[in-house]
């Protein structure tokens, strides 16, 4: 394990064990600064982790040693990325001062520009000789003629980076959609065995099939850039915008998948129960419920009140009876809370392994802390504070909440993975990068009397 890794690690535990230690005078210590300070470093764990994850995955590379072929190529003389296409063939990256630069950052540079210059050429300079050769060299042939096999690859290896980040949607499987509505069968029902008998035919079973319904959701986002921008700043920036938008990426799909919801009338939404939501929000689906809505408002016998005190074993307990069958393997099965109750109610728990007990070794889910009875904890950003009855208001939300899963019943669908698209806005002397795709989100069952999903809300934090 990284000497970073150790670090965060050790200030995790120490945080912890200050709120454990102050659980008799919570007055003693600054929450607010606190929990900031811990979702922090929350964040800088996962951050390293998928660093370190995206350090360790392999080059892609052509068959037959295509690119390395290429890449190496003496044709390319003095180009300025010659160093760098050696070291991408050698090692799989490139280090620009503490970053790794891959093959996708060079691609993604060059798309750039390349789209800039074409809507703004008295502004940005097209891509150099040199730039444009490094990106040929990475063809199926190194001529540029061929199958451009690379920026396939490059689009694929960043789509996989949102999931490195992932931590609530990573959980489920998930689906690419051919069609919008599309309908993934679930196969057959529960088929009856019977008693058998000596030449004795048996009463056939006639099981039901089952199926649910993905409809994709648009989820967009726009950065703008300035209009100066040189070939070497992209270059050398880009490692750090690849990662940051495959961070920003992740979150608002976890936010997606844990709190989707399509009720527009006021009052309702429970991202914003006592106004109505904003056009625009991205929790505002075209027609799918998230985890939440499925315990808070399609199956309200699935959760369960702490009643506006701390988090006790029963309240967790009581969900997992309610689960029944779905909580039998812990395995299968997560719960996902916000910061401020992990930190003032599963801490406060007997049956918590903390991050400190899972040892160096330990292979875990990303962004999981702790486990509850074997159950993996993971805590989330996109799980916020809430109101009495579990819901989201603009303001006063000062409660917490957990929902429990069974990972197996749900699962993710995407219409349109990541796509990036450049535009002008000559008002702003910008050039506007917007990157879209279109999520889905569904569970098996019947959403009204379904039992593998559940939460406890109106906990005091």
């Amino acid at each position: 394990m990284s000497e970073q890794l150790e670090n965060l690690l050790k200030q995790m535990q120490e945080l912890t064990d200050v709120v454990k230690n102050h659980r008799e005078d919570p007055a003693t210590i600054d929450f607010e600064q606190l929990k900031d300070k811990f979702q922090a470093q929350i964040d800088a764990l996962v951050e390293t982790r998928v660093k370190a994850a995206m350090d360790a995955r392999p080059a892609y590379r052509m068959p037959g040693d295509a690119i390395a072929a290429s890449m190496l190529d003496p044709a390319l003389g003095k180009n300025i990325y010659r160093p760098m296409l050696k070291d991408f063939a050698k090692d799989g990256y490139h280090q620009i001062g503490n970053l790794k630069a891959r093959p996708l950052d060079l691609w993604l540079s060059h798309y750039l520009l390349s789209k800039a210059s074409r809507i703004m050429p008295d502004q940005v300079q097209a891509p150099s000789v040199d730039l444009e050769a490094a990106i040929k060299a990475m063809t199926s042939d190194g001529s540029g003629t061929g199958d451009e096999l690379v920026p396939t690859n490059m689009a694929s290896q960043l789509w996989e980076d949102f999931f490195l980040s992932s931590r609530v949607a990573g959980l489920f499987d998930s689906i690419p959609m051919p069609s919008n509505p599309f309908d993934v069968p679930l196969g057959l029902g529960d088929v009856t065995w019977r008693k058998g008998g000596e030449n004795t035919a048996t009463t056939a079973s006639d099981p039901t099939t089952a199926k649910s319904t993905l409809t994709a959701t648009e989820l967009v986002a726009e950065v703008n850039w300035s209009y100066t921008l040189q070939e070497d700043s992209i270059v050398a920036l880009m490692p750090a915008v690849r990662a940051r938008l495959a961070l920003s990426g992740a979150e608002v799909i976890d936010a997606f998948v844990l709190n989707a919801d399509s009720t527009t009338t006021a009052n309702t939404n429970i991202n914003c129960g006592n106004s109505t939501p904003p056009a625009n929000a991205y929790y505002l689906t075209a027609g799918q419920k998230g985890l939440r809505y499925q315990w808070l408002k399609d199956n309200t016998s699935m959760a369960e009140t702490a009643g506006g005190d701390a988090l006790a074993d029963a309240d967790i307990t009581a969900v997992l009876g309610d689960m029944g069958k779905y909580a039998v393997a812990p395995e299968r099965m997560a719960i996902i809370c916000d910061v401020a109750t992990y930190l003032n109610g599963f801490l406060a728990l007997t049956n918590v392994t903390t991050v400190d007990k899972f040892g160096p070794g330990a292979t875990i889910l990303t962004g999981q802390l702790a486990a509850y009875r074997g159950i993996p904890i993971v805590v989330s950003a996109s799980a916020s504070l809430a109101t009495s009855d579990g819901t989201v208001d603009p303001t006063g939300n000062t409660l917490g909440s957990l929902t429990v899963v069974n990972r197996t019943m749900w699962h993710t669908g995407f219409l349109r993975n990541l796509l990036i698209e450049v535009d002008r806005d000559i008002q702003r002397r910008q050039y506007i990068m917007v990157a879209s795709l279109r999520e889905a989100v569904g569970c098996h069952g019947t959403r009204s009397s379904n039992t593998h999903t559940g939460g406890v809300y109106d906990i005091l934090v």
